[in-house]
């Protein structure tokens, strides 16, 4: 597996040196108070052996995970308050279900032996979830992660940077589950990954019978999916069938792509999740016309090349240049020579003058420095 960044990126506070590579940014998203999540690849690279988890269940757990936060690998108990874990719902009256769900829900995920081999490991990831019955807006929900899952993220050393106002904005539990795995791999030089039907059908969580027809698949799981994904994320998803060569040439694989936004389009995306969530669905499909324009549209503040580590960059352009041109540098190596380079005169860059002179720079550092 291709990691998604270098572990001289994380910035560690002092005696945390030896937490995994995922708890080390959800230590960096919990002193910095980010609006992140940061989710073990294994887990989002994992199959669903028994049940699957609906949307409400799939949020509330990566809550539950940013709350525990870089101690997430410790045996404790963990306190959540109900309304930070319900999330944009208003009501309680999801949390039970949602925490059974939680608890019942079996998950194959990739990990390694105590001798360092690769293995499979079915587990569940919650051990125990109690609610308070109170009401009175205090309420609490404890939990434990189960040993299996603890096991995992304390090796982890792969991740997901997960943005919650996405997360917590897209419906489909499949949307969810496709977003995950395309911020997992959005910052990597290959954005494709290749799956069979079967695989693709278990990584989702698809229950059997289901969707068998490919066509049923394609039109109420993937198309759906990208339309919310594309609508929402920074990037956009798409996808090539792979059909075999027998009788009728059946879909037998598929190839899913993701590709970051231009910052004309992440700017719109933004604007979408700072709308309600009133009339996405049509504006999404197109058949909303918009009648009144804003009384006073907003100029939007010019995006300048960030101050402070790329590693929480929002700006996907500036990291899919690094990525594309850097030649496997470290980022923040590369920017520090940029920002030393350019001077007072980086403050002056925006826009597509500031992309065309950072990827010009990392095509000179690469050809005077060479691939690391």
């Amino acid at each position: 597996m291709e990691l998604d960044s270098d572990p001289t990126e994380i910035e560690v506070t002092p005696g945390l040196e030896g937490l995994s590579r995922t708890l080390r940014v959800a230590e960096v998203i919990r002193r910095r108070d980010l609006d992140f999540v940061s989710k073990p690849g294994e887990l989002v690279e994992s199959e669903f052996e028994t049940g699957s988890l609906s949307a409400a269940a799939r949020k509330a757990f990566a809550l539950m995970l940013r709350k525990a936060g870089p101690e997430s690998g410790e045996t404790k108990t963990f306190t959540i308050t109900k309304k930070e874990l319900r999330g944009s719902h208003k009501g309680n009256e999801r949390i039970q279900p949602v925490m059974d769900e939680l608890l019942r829900v079996i998950v194959r995920i990739r990990t390694t032996t105590k001798k360092g081999k690769p293995a499979i490991m079915s587990q569940s990831l919650l051990s125990s979830c109690v609610e308070e019955i109170s009401e009175d807006g205090m309420s609490v929900v404890e939990f434990e992660f189960s040993d299996n899952f603890k096991r995992v993220i304390q090796r982890s050393d792969y991740y997901a940077r997960v943005n919650l106002g996405v997360m917590l904005a897209l419906q489909s539990r499949y949307a969810l589950t496709l977003y995950d795995l395309g911020c997992l791999i959005i910052n990597r030089q290959n954005r494709m990954v290749r799956m069979t039907v079967d695989e693709l059908r278990r990584k989702l969580g698809v229950p059997d019978g289901s969707f068998k027809n490919f066509a049923e698949f394609r039109r109420d799981v993937l198309v759906k999916s990208k339309a919310e994904i594309d609508q929402l994320a920074d990037f956009t998803v798409e996808w090539d069938e792979v059909r075999g060569s027998g009788r009728g040439r059946p879909v037998e694989a598929v190839k899913l792509t993701f590709c970051p936004k231009d910052p004309v389009d992440q700017e719109a995306t933004a604007k979408e999740l700072d709308r309600p969530k009133v009339g996405r669905r049509a504006r999404r499909d197109g058949s909303v016309e918009q009648i009144v324009p804003d009384a006073a549209p907003r100029i939007a503040a010019r995006k300048l090349f960030p101050t402070d580590t790329l590693h929480f960059c929002g700006d996907q352009q500036i990291l899919t240049i690094v990525s594309d041109f850097g030649g496997g540098w470290d980022k923040d190596l590369v920017a520090r020579a940029f920002r030393k380079t350019m001077g007072p005169k980086l403050e002056s860059l925006s826009g597509p003058a500031l992309y065309k002179s950072w990827e010009g720079f990392c095509k000179s550092f690469v050809s005077s420095r060479g691939r690391a």
